[in-house]
């Protein structure tokens, strides 16, 4: 079995729920962030094997959110793409089939990571009004944003399992708004630094 190493990496900014990037589609952000790491890696798109990205709230053209990013950043679009529903951690469960692709000799290269732009995550009404209308009276609608990140097995938001995990594992809430603190103080240590200014 061979190796997979990590060659290169790219995000796009961190963006708040309706703000700048509210206009711009998770393919597109995600096209930006491969062609950034294609450059850094110096890979052609043309040498790329496979591209797997992981999406989490797949409506409208985010239903193959990981297909329209690989096509934007140029890669051909003979080039097999995989997208990956594993919730909060899509993202990394497509970095790891991607590694085991290159580990099985199944791919050279590939293109992994996450897409996601929730300030897009549409309103939907029931596929009932598709078929027998709404009738008289109101219509409901759903944030998708709410229930397609809520859990179907246990009808509770994604927020609860965190405070169930952090309780099993006897996270305090003092321990994690003590990890928040450190983490902004070092993204912003970064941000003076120039960390990111290549990005």
């Amino acid at each position: 079995m061979q190796e997979a190493v990590i060659v290169s990496g790219a995000r796009t900014p961190i963006g708040r729920y309706g703000g700048a990037f509210k206009d711009v589609s998770a393919p597109e952000l995600g096209s930006l962030a491969i062609k950034a790491a294609l450059d850094q890696a110096n890979v052609r798109p043309d040498q790329v094997d496979e591209v797997v990205l992981g999406n989490a709230l797949q409506t409208a053209e985010a239903g193959y959110a990981a297909r329209l990013a690989s096509l934007g950043a140029g890669i051909p679009d003979d080039v097999p793409t995989i997208a990956i529903n594993r919730q909060c951690s899509s993202g990394l469960e497509a970095i790891n089939l991607a590694a085991l692709l290159v580990k099985t000799g199944e791919v050279e290269i590939a293109v992994a990571g996450g897409i996601e732009n929730m300030s897009q995550s549409p309103y939907l009404i029931d596929y009932k009004a598709r078929f027998d209308g709404l009738g008289m009276g109101d219509g409901a609608l759903t944030d998708s944003l709410v229930k397609g990140l809520g859990c179907p097995v246990n009808l509770y938001h994604m927020g609860v399992t965190a405070e169930n995990v952090a309780e099993r594992f006897g996270v305090s809430r003092e321990d994690q708004d003590e990890l928040a603190a450190i983490s902004h103080q070092r993204a912003v240590a970064a941000i003076k630094d120039g960390r990111f200014d290549h990005q």
